[in-house]
This record gives C-alpha cells, sequence and structure tokens, in this order.
C-alpha cells in the first residue's frame, strides 16, 4: 500500500463513522427536510398572494417526503419503506378515523361534564376544505421529523423504551411556544407524541400517524372551531368550552385538557400493547 493509500483509508474511515453516528444523522436528516420545506415555500412567495391557497402546503409536504427519500438512499443506501404504498390507503384511512374519533370522543366527554356546548354552526362552505392543506404539512413534517428520524434512529441505538421517551420529551417541548400552554398541556404534548410514535411501530410506515396527526388538528380547528395548540381557529360547529382550565384547556384548546390526556393515554396504551404483543418492541442493544 502506498504512503498516499494509508493516509486516505484512516480519513474516509472516520468521515464514515462520522456520517453513521445517530446524532449526527438526525441533525443532518432535520436539517435537511426543513431546508426543503423553507424553499418550496420561497418558491411559492412568487406566486400572487391570492394564488397561494392550499398548494404551498401540499408543495411543501412533497417536498419533505421527497428529500427524505434522498436521504434515505444517499445516506442510509436502503429503500424508503416508510412511505411503502402497498398499505397506505387503509392506514392513511385508519388514522384519519382514529383521529377524528378521538376528538368526538374528548368532546363528548365534556359535553358530559357539562364544559362543552354546541351552539350552532357556521355557514357551510368549500373554504373548510382550504386549511387541511395545512394540516396535512404538519403531519407530514412533523411525523417525518419526530417518528422517521428521531424515534427510529434514537431505536435503533438505544431501543423503544428510550426512543418513546426522547421523541415524546422531544414533541412536547416543541409545543413549548403555543399560547396557553400550561404544565398539563405539556404533558398532553408528550402523550400524543407516545401515541403517535406506537402508530409508527405498529407499521414502521408513517401512513397512521400521518392520519392521526392531521385529522386530529383538521377535526379539532375545522370543524370544531376550537384552538389547536394555542393557535385560534374558525370552523364549521360553533361551541363554547366553560369551566375550569384543567378541563377546557384554557386558550390553548382541547389539548390542554385532561379529557384528552385521557382518551391519548388510553389510545396509547392499546397501541403500545399490541406493539409488544406483536413483537415490535426493540430492546436495548447488547
Amino acid at each position: 500500500m502506498t504512503s498516499t493509500a494509508a493516509m486516505a483509508a484512516p480519513s474516509h474511515t472516520r468521515a464514515a463513522r462520522f456520517f453513521r453516528h445517530p446524532l449526527v444523522r438526525i441533525v443532518l436528516a432535520a436539517f435537511a427536510i426543513a431546508l426543503a420545506a423553507g424553499l418550496a415555500f420561497s418558491l411559492a412567495e412568487s406566486a400572487p398572494k391570492s394564488a397561494r391557497i392550499a398548494w404551498p402546503h401540499l408543495l411543501a409536504a412533497g417536498a419533505i417526503v421527497l428529500t427524505y427519500w434522498a436521504y434515505v438512499r444517499l445516506f442510509e443506501a436502503r429503500p424508503m419503506s416508510e412511505f411503502g404504498l402497498r398499505d397506505a390507503p387503509r392506514e392513511l384511512a385508519a388514522g384519519v378515523a382514529i383521529g377524528a374519533a378521538a376528538v368526538v370522543t374528548v368532546l363528548a366527554l365534556l359535553y358530559a361534564a357539562g364544559v362543552y356546548r354546541p351552539v350552532g354552526l357556521n355557514p357551510w362552505s368549500a373554504a373548510i376544505v382550504i386549511p387541511l392543506a395545512e394540516m396535512v404539512f404538519v403531519g407530514v413534517f412533523e411525523e417525518v421529523l419526530c417518528r422517521a428520524i428521531i424515534f427510529r434512529i434514537v431505536e435503533q441505538s438505544l431501543g423503544s423504551r428510550a426512543a418513546l421517551a426522547i421523541s415524546a420529551l422531544l414533541f412536547g417541548l416543541a409545543h413549548l411556544p403555543g399560547n396557553g400552554l400550561g404544565p398539563l398541556a405539556f404533558v398532553v404534548a408528550m402523550v400524543a407524541g407516545l401515541v403517535f410514535s406506537a402508530a409508527y411501530m405498529l407499521t414502521h410506515r408513517l401512513w397512521l400517524c400521518i392520519g392521526m396527526h392531521a385529522a386530529w388538528n383538521y377535526t379539532v380547528g375545522s370543524i370544531f372551531s376550537i384552538a389547536v395548540s394555542g393557535h385560534p381557529a374558525k370552523g364549521w360547529v360553533i361551541g363554547t368550552l366553560t369551566g375550569p382550565q384543567w378541563l377546557t384547556g384554557g386558550a390553548y384548546g382541547v389539548e390542554g385538557s385532561a379529557a384528552t390526556l385521557l382518551v391519548f393515554g388510553a389510545i396509547g396504551v392499546a397501541m403500545l400493547w399490541r406493539a409488544a404483543r406483536n413483537g415490535k418492541l426493540v430492546a436495548y442493544p447488547s
């Protein structure tokens, strides 16, 4: 071996080890999808404001998926199974049904407790569909980041239990800027992170958790006109939330309610139990 080759080999090995490190992979992939989303929205800015309806969010969501595919192919040298198409319709539909049903269950509990009361309906129009594009973007971005990148890579390195804890904590911290977020809302956000991670564990695809995430946000805000993570919303059903903040969630919305914690907790326990029964829990590597 020549001296040049001898010097090049260790350098290549060090570079390979660097890019295989879990933290480096997480940072690199997260930066790539955030950059892709930012560039997509910047591109959309060139269109007239009146024409920027729904499609910029869908464009950004598509850019995230394409960038994640490129990351997986180039840096992990494997197929992108997280968006496998064979079971996509069934898993996406199941996720949408679970997410919407969770909202209805929470509001039914609050109605039974005398906290929530529907009082009327806003006029129906096609405009109610427009926020769906934003919820799709939020679902795709947060689930690719928190499940396909953070949870998956941590699970490979430290096992499922550590991945569940770390991804749930980061998901909760990501919601800290929300208006009116208190300790209970922070706990609810972490439990929601556990639920979405459990949904990912069941299939090791993103369709189920994206469907749950997008459907929850859209149903809360665009159907029932309740603030989503502290962001005011106007939807179809007009209702009132009156009572103690630990039940209503206050300005943060029902995502800060004990009823939501109860519902998410039940869904999370059921999904984690099923994942464990199906052998989906990854042990800490020995």
